[in-house]
């Protein structure tokens, strides 16, 4: 019975993807300096961002839209603020924040953004990978959704605090330990970098499943762990995909 669900669930999902239209996009994007008087190669500081924005009217569209926005303005109010703080006025080096996007998925039932923040200060550059998930069908349009609604095993009206915590506690020890078995089998392989002390509870502490991913073109959703959690930083962060499939078939 679990397999006839997860395979209908899985038809659900193609036939409606197929027939919807992928969202047409935009982008906000800008650059700040610091001085203020200065331009990109003279700054001291340099904070460049650019993030999708949908070119429609609808409910989902402005929601998206006003999600990306606010990002920009919690930058410039808290972010910039503490980083050009942060500068040492005697340092010949700049400093540089690059906020990068790509859309991963924009099949008409989902819009998927991969997010990229790199620092680089001199010759040091580390970067932090984010994934927003939208849902344009729904009771949830235009929202971010987190892994136990997309997996359905949480409804979106859903406002039980115990039914929320346990489904999503689900979802995540599930992805956890999908996850730790291929890095198992890469360090059995020889084939990886990752720590050899590393421990589950090191890697679970820093493993966010419920938010961690975006999906690709084919609705997989790819996981992210990221730089110096699993292996030193020079490894960068690292990407582990699974089908919706597989997920619903180990629940």
């Amino acid at each position: 019975m679990k397999k006839l669900l997860t395979l209908l669930l899985a038809l659900l999902m193609l036939i409606s993807s197929a027939a919807a239209d992928p969202l047409p996009l935009g982008e906000l994007s800008g650059v700040y300096c610091f001085p203020e008087d200065s331009d990109e190669a003279a700054a001291q500081y340099v904070y460049r961002y650019s993030y999708p924005q949908v070119a429609a009217e609808d409910d989902a569209a402005l929601t998206i839209n006003e999600f990306y926005r606010y990002l920009v303005e919690d930058a410039f109010g808290f972010a910039i603020p503490m980083a050009v703080d942060g500068l040492d006025p005697a340092s010949p080096m700049q400093a540089v924040t690059s906020i990068t996007s790509e859309i991963t998925c924009n099949n008409g039932e989902y819009l998927s953004v991969k997010v990229v923040s790199e620092s680089m200060t001199g010759a040091s550059a580390s970067q932090v990978v984010s994934g927003h998930t939208f849902s344009l069908t729904g009771g949830k349009a235009g929202t971010v959704t987190s892994l136990p609604y997309l997996l359905g095993i949480l409804e979106p009206g859903e406002t039980d605090e115990w039914l929320l915590d346990r489904q999503t506690n689900k979802a995540d020890e599930l992805v956890r330990s999908l996850v730790w078995d291929v890095i198992q089998e890469m360090l059995a392989g020889g084939a990886s970098d990752c720590y050899d002390d590393l421990t589950f509870d090191q890697f679970a502490a820093c493993f966010y499943p419920e938010e961690d991913f975006y999906m690709d073109a084919d609705g997989n959703l790819v996981f992210f762990v990221q730089e110096a959690v699993i292996a030193p930083a020079a490894s960068g962060v690292f990407f582990f995909p699974f089908s919706v499939e597989e997920l619903l078939d180990e629940l």
